[in-house]
């Protein structure tokens, strides 16, 4: 599982252009997350992507720590974003992703600003 989630932070985050093709590679069409209490479903979930596309220009995640189970992945990680603008995010990223049937099918997060302005601490979820 642990390499299912370093393929999702390469192939979806790290990757600079939006691919639905590997989204759906990844992650259950029932998929939701719940990123500092706002909710996304799949579609949603698609759309912050595609946001994210639009805004930034290079992200880079950084595993510290991963703990699995038979059915879920806890990382702490750390993503600093390149904006389009030329601005430089950081944060810290504490999630569990539920995995099953080879895809993941919800990511709890708790994400903390540590770098930038304070208007992107919601880049985790923005849509």
């Amino acid at each position: 599982m642990e390499k299912l989630i370093r393929a999702v932070f390469t192939d979806v985050i790290e990757n600079k252009n939006y691919d639905e093709v590997l989204i759906n590679k990844y992650f259950s069409e029932d998929y939701q997350q719940n990123v500092d209490n706002v909710l996304l479903d799949f579609n949603a979930f698609k759309k912050h992507i595609q946001k994210l596309k639009e805004k930034v220009s290079k992200q880079n995640v950084v595993l510290e720590n991963i703990a699995t189970n038979e059915t879920s992945i806890f990382t702490k990680h750390y993503v600093t974003s390149i904006l389009k603008n030329g601005e430089t995010v950081k944060h810290k990223v504490f999630a569990e992703f539920k995995i099953k049937n080879n895809k993941v099918v919800n990511c709890d997060e708790l994400t903390i600003l540590l770098e930038g302005d304070s208007r992107e601490k919601k880049l985790g979820s923005e849509i």
